[in-house]
């Protein structure tokens, strides 16, 4: 095992500027998660132009690449099929942008909806999730990329916890998004990283209030950064950390302290 903690930005960074992003990436010596990949508008006239397009910027990119799949509306469980359908479409198309980019790792959402407080709902999204990775997994053990699941609104990591021990493949892990756990959950993100423990591949650093989802630079919010690396250094647990922030200026600052807390914490990251 590689006992450092890989660093990323994601490209969100200056209102999804890929090339941009890709540029910071490179000066502050972190890989580049690629998030919100073109428009949403637009994306099915021009997949191929946008694939061409990122891969010719990535082409003198030295660093490590992941991959932040589609999400927006998305919901392979539906009961209408063709909301499911165009669903795994976009599950589809984020492994073809894997393979086609050589990412390490591709980040998925569950899409559950939390309000829907129905013991029917929660079963029907289970077992219809466990049928479609059991699947779609294959793909990601053929080409040796790690798949993770992130929680969003899940208020505790049970459900995403079950999935992943369910499908039980060596490519398919999980992301704890800090800032969503803050948001949704009463849990603290050092006890969802215990419970995960090494399902733990991947994670997303942003900070908030616990007033809304703002991506805020890690110096301004309410998470305890420093409990949540010492839980990681404690549990010998080494995941990705994409720094998922929207501001050029809270992403600078949020890296540096990091490092900081990085260097007095004794853990190595690249």
């Amino acid at each position: 095992m590689d006992k450092k903690l890989h660093k990323f930005i994601s490209s969100t960074v200056s209102y999804h500027d890929f090339r941009e992003a890709v540029e910071i990436a490179s000066n502050l010596n972190c890989g580049i998660e690629i998030s919100r990949f073109g428009r949403l508008a637009d994306i099915e006239d021009n997949f191929e132009k946008n694939k061409k397009e990122y891969k010719a910027i990535l082409a003198d990119f030295d660093n490590e690449v992941t991959l932040h799949g589609f999400f927006s509306n998305l919901n392979i469980a539906a009961k209408d099929p063709l909301i499911s359908d165009i669903s795994k479409k976009r599950y589809y198309q984020s492994l073809e942008l894997a393979a086609e980019f050589d990412v390490t790792t591709v980040v998925f959402h569950t899409c559950y909806n939390n309000l829907l407080k129905h013991k029917e709902y929660q079963q029907m999204f289970f077992l219809k999730n466990i049928e479609f990775y059991n699947e779609f997994i294959k793909n990601f053990e053929d080409l040796g990329i790690m798949a993770t699941i992130e929680n969003v609104h899940e208020p505790n990591s049970e459900f995403i916890r079950n999935l992943v021990a369910a499908i039980n493949s060596p490519n398919l892990g999980v992301t704890v998004d800090i800032g969503h756990c803050n948001l949704h959950s009463d849990i603290k993100p050092s006890d969802w990283i215990k419970d995960y423990g090494i399902m733990l591949k991947h994670m997303h650093f942003h900070n908030n209030f616990k007033d809304e989802d703002s991506h805020s630079s890690l110096l301004r919010g309410n998470l305890n950064i420093e409990e949540i690396l010492l839980t990681l250094k404690e549990m010998q647990l080494y995941p990705q950390i994409t720094f998922e922030i929207f501001e050029k200026e809270d992403l600078l600052e949020s890296v540096e302290y990091f490092n900081n807390l990085c260097s007095k914490l004794e853990i190595k990251t690249n």
